[in-house]
């Protein structure tokens, strides 16, 4: 059975869910708004196994999921921009929950805006940092990896902001932050191996060096944010 796309009346198939001419949704606005709220977070969070095979990828196997999308499996991971709006979220509003205790002078929603937009600086960065060392790699797939990294970074934050933010009151908080920080470490050296397949050495070294490159213009881009 089919119908006509409502913006260019080009036929369809019944379960056609954009036009073949003209690329418009067929979904109509004319349902209950229950009905759409449902399906638009249903979009948004992507319930139906991709985040968490996403977010299990990148956990276990470093580098993996990039490399695939690279390859063009794409169809089975979160979309790169969902996936980094998703954990983004979640991360700043939790640092945003104890921005209190690192700085007891500022608005710690002020201070988390910054940091949320400096990253929209310093992702398109890191991939630029990524070409550079590694000429023959494409500038799309780079950003694709960087999305990929930073969302395992804040994934791994996520785990030492809380430790961090009451260290104070027990020294076992501070050694409980160890794991986690030296699984990124690992991480990171390994999900350069992975994507771009060159020897262990090599990888380790130029991932050295654009983590130093990078750190150094986190630090510069946070500043200029903050003087906001």
């Amino acid at each position: 059975m089919n119908n006509k796309c409502a913006n260019c009346h080009t036929e369809l198939t019944h379960n056609a869910k954009f036009c073949c001419a003209c690329g418009q949704s067929t979904r109509s606005f004319r349902r209950p708004f229950v009905a759409f709220v449902k399906e638009s977070f249903h979009e948004l969070l992507d319930i139906d196994g991709r985040l968490s095979l996403t977010i299990k990828t990148l956990l276990l196997k470093p580098g993996l999921a990039s490399y695939e999308y690279d390859l063009g499996k794409r169809n089975k991971y979160t979309p790169p921009l969902r996936l980094y709006l998703v954990i983004s979220l979640v991360f700043f509003l939790l640092l945003s929950s104890f921005q209190h205790i690192y700085s007891g002078h500022a608005s710690p929603e002020s201070i988390t805006t910054h940091y949320s937009r400096a990253m929209f600086v310093l992702f398109p960065l890191f991939a630029l940092l990524v070409k550079v060392f590694y000429r023959a790699s494409y500038y799309l797939s780079n950003l694709v990896f960087s999305i990929h990294l930073h969302c395992m970074a804040y994934l791994v934050l996520m785990v030492i902001a809380p430790l961090e933010a009451f260290e104070q009151n027990h020294l076992v908080l501070s050694l409980l932050q160890l794991p986690p920080s030296l699984y990124f470490v690992w991480y990171f050296a390994v999900t350069f191996k992975t994507m771009f397949r060159q020897s262990w050495w090599l990888s380790a070294a130029k991932a050295l060096g654009i983590f130093t490159i990078y750190m150094g213009a986190m630090g510069i881009v946070f500043d200029v944010f903050l003087m906001q």
